[in-house]
């Protein structure tokens, strides 16, 4: 399963590199240095489920270009894509406690539900997550 997960965030950061797209949001942005800095479990996790709120709400689509541009910044120092491929076990944890979490948190489920109150919440807090999601 995480390999899967691994292969579709390749497969996104391609499409980003094919579209030629740019982020929304500047490196420097309180939300994306989050994002940057989460140890690289919850990192992982806080993507695939950026990416499930943004398939299950209309009014938010997934930064693909700025989760490139963070990956690479990891790799960088150690902490990206590159340094995934060890830590499977452990991400897949923390995706589940994260999983978890956030339907405890927001009151939802993250199949089928229409996320995009739980969305919004994450933009207001300027989470993480908020650093990839990207209002349409």
């Amino acid at each position: 399963m995480m390999m899967r997960g691994l292969m579709f965030g390749a497969a996104l950061t391609l499409a980003a590199c094919a579209t030629g797209s740019s982020a929304a949001r500047p490196f420097s942005d309180p939300a994306v240095q989050k994002l940057y800095n989460l140890p690289t479990p919850q990192y992982y996790a806080t993507l695939k489920i950026a990416n499930q709120v943004a398939q299950n709400c209309a009014r938010y689509r997934y930064d693909t270009a700025l989760d490139l541009d963070v990956n690479e910044k990891r790799n960088e120092v150690g902490r990206g894509s590159l340094s995934a491929i060890g830590l499977r076990g452990a991400i897949e944890l923390e995706t589940d406690v994260s999983e978890r979490s956030f339907t405890a948190k927001h009151g939802v489920e993250l199949t089928g539900a229409d996320l995009c109150p739980a969305a919004d919440a994450e933009m207001l807090e300027n989470s993480a997550m908020a650093a990839v999601l990207v209002p349409v």
